[in-house]
């Protein structure tokens, strides 16, 4: 599978990235099998949070892969191990009356993800959410105590504005403190009409641009826009959310084109829309979930393929210029 290098990091990171929200002790055979499958695929990026899990907000998916790691120790140098927290008033079982975003909260949270992930680090962490009343300095500060503790390798944000990031890198810049090197917003093929929940960012045009302009990592969440490429048909408006979110003619064309393209390639639909994600001009990293090792195998097929630029702006509809 091929790799992006992120500085700071010290190892690759794979451009499909395993998610792990379905994991949960009771699965621990069937989830053990899907990080074994991944790794041994070529993947190095797994993807968590403290609010993950088949039951929400109990860090069950932290736990599952901590007890993976205790069992199988060489495993851990060879992937880059992404967690996040901080949803600000969520998972009270962890943060008690609910998350805030603070510099205590920051220390607290890093706490529990190392706790429950039986790791002395994490590669990567990420605020889940923003408050973008609360200053980013002190934010940035407390991250660059961890960084510098060595309890991380480097931090970034999930569900931030570009304008927001760029502000938290200016002041890391400006002050001597390490920066902010990922965001992990919506990016997928099939564009969406609006959030899929309150107060997570959609990528448009220009955060394109900007994450071009940095060559700044993107990790994007519901690279198959959450199961649109599988379920969407226009005689069916049964899921409410998928049809809020990603019904239009303009996904359905997309849908369309990926279909056609994927017939002369001999892949499938959702290798296309998943190898349109990684294909951009700045690094990806396309998070996918699994339920079986072969749906595993399919994800690291897209991360091989490459697509040349009229390709994409045909997939995309940036063009009708049928590539091939």
């Amino acid at each position: 599978m091929r790799t992006h290098s992120i500085p700071g990091l010290g190892k690759p990171a794979s451009v499909i990235g395993l998610g792990t929200m379905i994991f949960h002790p009771d699965t621990q055979a069937r989830d053990f099998s899907l990080l074994d499958a991944f790794v041994d695929g070529g993947g190095t990026y797994v993807d968590t949070a403290e609010v993950y899990g088949a039951v929400e907000e109990h860090g069950y998916s932290e736990m599952v892969i901590g007890d993976w790691l205790a069992a199988n120790p060489a495993r851990r140098e060879s992937i880059i191990l992404a967690s996040k927290g901080l949803i600000p008033g969520y998972c009270a079982p962890i943060h008690p009356g609910g998350a805030k975003i603070n510099p205590e909260s920051i220390h607290k949270a890093i706490d529990g993800s190392l706790q429950r992930l039986k790791t002395d680090y994490l590669d990567i962490w990420m605020f889940h959410r923003d408050e973008p009343g609360h200053p980013v300095g002190p934010l940035v500060d407390a991250l660059d105590e961890e960084v510098r503790a060595s309890r991380l390798k480097a931090y970034g944000a999930s569900n931030w504005t570009t304008s927001r990031i760029q502000e938290a890198i200016d002041y890391a810049r400006a002050n001597g403190k390490a920066a902010m090197m990922s965001s992990s917003p919506n990016f997928s093929l099939a564009r969406a009409n609006e959030p899929f929940w309150p107060d997570t960012v959609v990528t448009d045009e220009q955060d394109r641009a900007w994450f071009a302009a940095n060559d700044f990592l993107l990790v994007a969440w519901s690279a198959l826009g959450r199961g649109y490429f599988a379920k969407a048909d226009p005689d069916d408006q049964s899921d409410a959310d998928l049809v809020r979110v990603f019904y239009s003619d303009a996904n359905f064309e997309r849908k369309r084109r990926a279909e056609a393209f994927a017939a002369t390639k001999g892949l499938s639909m959702f290798e296309v829309a998943l190898g349109y994600v990684v294909n951009q001009d700045f690094p990806v990293v396309a998070l996918n979930g699994a339920e079986t090792p072969e749906q595993i195998a399919n994800s690291a097929r897209a991360g091989d393929l490459r697509l040349e630029r009229a390709e994409r702006d045909w997939l995309d509809l940036t063009s009708d210029t049928k590539p091939f």
